[in-house]
Formats: C-alpha cells, sequence, structure tokens
C-alpha cells in the first residue's frame, strides 16, 4: 500500500502544482482536492474533475463511487478502498470548495438582470446525504434543479372485464321453476298415458320441451 501511494502521490504533483487542501488515501487509491479540481488515483490511472462542473456525487452503487457532470460521470472510485465515516468527511471539504468556486464564478461580467435572478433561483448548495453506505451529494452549486420524477404508469396488460350483468333475481328464478315444472308435468303425462297415441306423445313432449326452453332462456334474460 505505502509503495503504491507513494506512486499516486509522485502522480498527482505531475498532474497539479496547485495546492492540495484536503487529500484521502484509501487502500486502492487517493482521492485529493485543490481550489479548482478533485482527482482520484488508483491501479487504473488517474481521473479528475473540475469543481465547477461537478453536479452530485453518487455512492454505494455496486460499490462504485461516481462523481458526476451534467451528462456523464467524471470520476468513478471504488467505495471499498475508504473508510466511510473518513469518505464523508472528506465530501464535506468538497462542498465547501464547490461552493466557494460558484461564489468565484460569480465575480464574473454580470448577466442580464434576467438571467441573473434565474440563476440564483437555481442555485443549490452541494450536501452530502446522511446515507451510511456512501456520501450521496445534492446537486452542485449552480446546477439547474432538477426535474420532477414523473410517476410511474400503472397499467395492467389484462384487458379489462365488464362487470357481470345482472341475471334473473326473482323472476329469474321463479321462471327456472316454472321451466323445470313444464318439463316434469310433461313426463308426468306421457309416463302415465302409455297407451295414447304415439304422434301425440311424441307432439306433447316436443311442444313441453319448447315451452321449458323458452321459460328457462327468458329466466336469464
Amino acid at each position: 500500500m505505502y509503495s503504491n501511494m507513494s506512486a499516486y502521490q509522485e502522480k498527482l504533483r505531475e498532474l497539479t502544482q496547485d495546492e492540495v487542501v484536503s487529500q484521502l488515501e484509501g487502500a486502492d487509491g487517493l482521492l485529493a482536492l485543490t481550489r479548482a479540481e478533485l482527482f482520484y488515483i488508483g491501479e487504473a490511472g488517474a481521473q479528475r474533475a473540475p469543481l465547477g462542473e461537478i453536479k452530485k456525487v453518487v455512492g454505494g452503487k455496486g460499490g462504485t463511487l461516481v462523481v458526476m457532470g451534467e451528462d456523464t460521470p467524471l470520476i468513478e472510485a471504488p467505495v471499498r478502498a475508504f473508510q466511510v465515516d473518513e469518505l464523508r468527511l472528506f465530501f464535506e471539504s468538497v462542498k465547501t470548495f464547490v461552493a466557494r468556486q460558484k461564489q468565484v464564478g460569480a465575480q464574473s461580467p454580470a448577466p442580464s438582470p434576467q438571467k441573473e435572478a434565474v440563476g440564483h433561483a437555481q442555485e443549490r448548495p452541494l450536501t452530502v446525504d446522511e446515507d451510511t453506505s456512501a456520501p450521496v451529494n445534492s446537486p452542485a452549486a449552480g446546477a439547474p434543479p432538477s426535474r420532477p420524477t414523473r410517476p410511474a404508469e400503472i397499467y395492467s396488460t389484462e384487458p379489462a372485464v365488464a362487470p357481470p350483468k345482472r341475471r334473473g333475481g326473482l323472476s329469474g328464478g321463479l321462471l327456472k321453476l316454472f321451466s323445470l315444472a313444464t318439463l316434469g308435468a310433461t313426463g308426468y303425462w306421457i309416463y302415465t298415458n302409455p297407451t295414447a297415441d304415439l304422434s301425440y306423445l311424441i307432439f306433447t313432449g316436443v311442444l313441453g320441451l319448447g315451452v321449458a326452453l323458452v321459460e328457462w332462456h327468458a329466466s336469464n334474460l
């Protein structure tokens, strides 16, 4: 670790001649802060982020600390390389110097009153989340407020089922009883008159069955 850290320190001196106001040594890398830039130097090489371009810092996802710019990550470092409490204190320093960088930017030639008013309305200081997994910072000073998250649309892939229609009721129940009674009466008459003419028996059976079916169908309307 110590030999690697010496190499990291040497690399930092090559990258910047600015005063290092805060730094954090980890098992696999070095985080360093100047008044204008944030550096991460690890086994994979060096990464740097101008403080004025930092929009947020997200920690803990997949064990990676991500310093985000407007649309893309500026620095990616393993969270496990650092102690959580020390990491949080370090990013408190980052928050302070991001705010100072914003003040320096505000001293540039004054924009139009309308733009200046919009800029002040959009300013938000860099803050450190209290999540113990890793520091998570809100948008840097000067960043536009994030758009409100649109609620996810909740929908069902199943076709809508129409509510069942009410069928029958009391009158439907009575018609079903009449239908069964008609069938019973027809069958009983045929059973008790076996010597009647065959054509008359067939006619009576068809008529009784037809009436019973009509009554049953009507009970479902």
